[in-house]
């Protein structure tokens, strides 16, 4: 598996492909190679509100559209514990990810900086 691709050719400058490093090198891509272990496939321009929004809003549309009000506060109640359960896991798990690639990084100096 391959997280940065380039291509170096006669007529490529050094500095080309160090430029194709560096516009790969963004949190989508790393995201989607960390968690699914390919070349990113899921990258969006949306925020992160808009992406958020356009994930919850046929969820919610299609529970009310379903249950009565009693059985969609309970189901809120389960969802959302749901929901901060699993973001509770993977910010921890996105900061020792974080920490440790922190360690690598000043472990791995480079002499030219």
């Amino acid at each position: 598996m391959v997280l940065f691709q380039y291509e170096i050719t006669k007529e490529t400058h050094p500095m080309d492909y160090i430029t194709q490093i560096f516009e790969r090198a963004d949190l989508q891509h790393i995201r989607e190679f960390l968690l699914h272990g390919v070349n990113c496939t899921k990258v969006s321009d949306q925020s992160y509100k808009q992406r958020l929004e356009s994930s919850a809003n046929p969820v919610f549309d299609m529970i009310e559209e379903k249950f009565s009000e009693k059985e969609i506060d309970h189901m809120a109640e389960l969802i959302h514990h749901h929901a901060t359960v699993t973001q509770d896991v993977y910010f921890e798990i996105g900061m020792q990810c974080g920490a440790m690639l922190m360690e690598q990084l000043l472990q791995h100096k480079s002499p030219h900086l």
